[in-house]
């Protein structure tokens, strides 16, 4: 059944893309069709060229990648709205050949269920379809239940969200925009305008996967709270963050506590992290965080820790003490550029990571990202990675 769903909206995205319309006026009664019908489908289609090396840029690795995704979304009236989203991505180039286990790297990260499919599978080319949102959604006055393939996001930061214990993300990928979704059944009921109970539940491929949590939303002194308990993975844990300003400046955090595991085999765990961030008048926006993870190893051995490891919300980031730093302005509407940086104040590592952004009209986006990794080794540092992206992105 999952294989014969995938071949249905791959087939539907290569026609949504062969028959897309760009003129406005037939966009205009598209848009009125799908309102009387109640059913709408947009998405994106998006081309990345990657780049990589150590240090000699004369030895160089390359990777395709061509990303299309298709959302369905059908709400036939004001109570019930069903979805169905799903990624079609064909890799090509050096790194499909080279990197060991790579078709398992892309479809390592589904969920409870196998809704991932590789098409094409050789020495040269991954074509692989996913779908990282299925889910049926029922409002009725307060209430607000979710089951299926959804994205529980109950981080509040940027960087690094230890709260959000469903759906841990890696902020190295910056191409999965909509980040990843769980299997799950969610029911949120509020309690009054400024404050909420959120609970959900997530099983995993076997018992050991679980995750539950109940949480609690509120507002006070101009801030909005939350604080949740539950079980992850058969750790208890619990958490609790924040969001709001100091002056003209927004201050966020977030803290999640982990048990030891099962008998006692895993260690106790404490993630935290806190952000400020200020838009000055011209233009330039500012961002300072930090991080602090208990089971932080201090060191980074090559890039895979990083950018292609499976992070979870119990060891979140392979650093102990991390900071993160960005600044970016924006030279006119449609041209942006950005500026970051990580620095391991533990493991003395040092990333560095770059970004312009130009709107070439309204449904087209074309970025230059670099991502370079130096570590700290022999009382020097040392480039563990270089990482050229270039991006061009349509939107339908």
């Amino acid at each position: 059944m999952g294989r014969a769903i995938l071949l249905f909206v791959t087939f539907v995205a290569i026609l949504q893309a062969a028959n897309a319309q760009s003129d406005s006026t037939k966009r205009a009664t598209s848009d009125s069709l799908s309102k009387d019908h109640k059913f709408t489908v947009n998405g994106y289609i998006k081309y990345l060229e990657q780049v990589s090396f150590v240090s000699d840029i004369t030895n160089l690795q390359t990777l395709d990648l061509l990303h299309n995704r298709l959302n369905f979304k059908y709400q036939p009236n004001d109570h019930f709205t069903f979805r169905l989203e799903v990624r079609n991505r064909i890799y090509y180039g050096d790194e499909v050949k080279t990197y060991p286990g790579f078709a398992a790297l892309v479809t390592g990260g589904d969920g409870t269920l196998n809704l991932s499919e590789n098409w094409v599978d050789s020495h040269s080319m991954l074509f692989n379809s996913t779908i990282d949102r299925g889910s049926a959604e029922y409002m009725n006055g307060k209430w607000d239940i979710t089951v299926g393939r959804q994205r529980i996001n109950w981080g509040i930061s940027t960087v690094w969200t230890p709260n959000d214990i469903f759906n841990t993300f890696n902020y190295f990928d910056f191409d999965y925009e909509e980040r990843p979704g769980t299997d799950a059944a969610r029911v949120q009921y509020n309690l009054t305008p400024s404050s909420s109970l959120d609970a959900a539940f997530s099983p995993g491929k076997t018992a050991v996967g679980n995750v539950g949590a109940l949480m609690y939303h509120f507002n006070k002194w101009g801030y909005d709270f939350q604080a949740f308990s539950g079980v992850y993975r058969q750790n208890f844990t619990a958490g609790a963050g924040w969001a709001g300003n100091i002056s003209d400046a927004g201050f966020k955090g977030e803290v999640t506590y982990f048990a030891g595991g099962h008998g006692g085999a895993d260690s106790a765990s404490v993630a935290a992290t806190l952000s400020v961030d200020y838009a000055f008048k011209n233009g330039i926006y500012v961002m300072i965080s930090g991080l602090y993870n208990k089971l932080g190893t201090d060191s980074l051995l090559n890039i895979a820790q990083l950018t292609t490891s499976t992070l979870s919300a119990k060891n979140i980031f392979p650093f102990k003490y991390t900071l993160f730093s960005e600044i970016s302005y924006s030279f006119s509407p449609i041209f942006k550029a950005s500026l970051g940086g990580m620095y391991s104040l533990s493991g003395n590592s040092l990333i560095i990571l770059p970004t312009v952004t130009y709107s070439i009209s309204d449904n087209w986006v074309l970025d230059l990202i670099s991502q370079s990794f130096y570590s700290q080794q022999n009382g020097g540092y040392k480039p563990l990675g270089n990482s050229i992206y270039l991006r061009l992105k349509w939107g339908f």
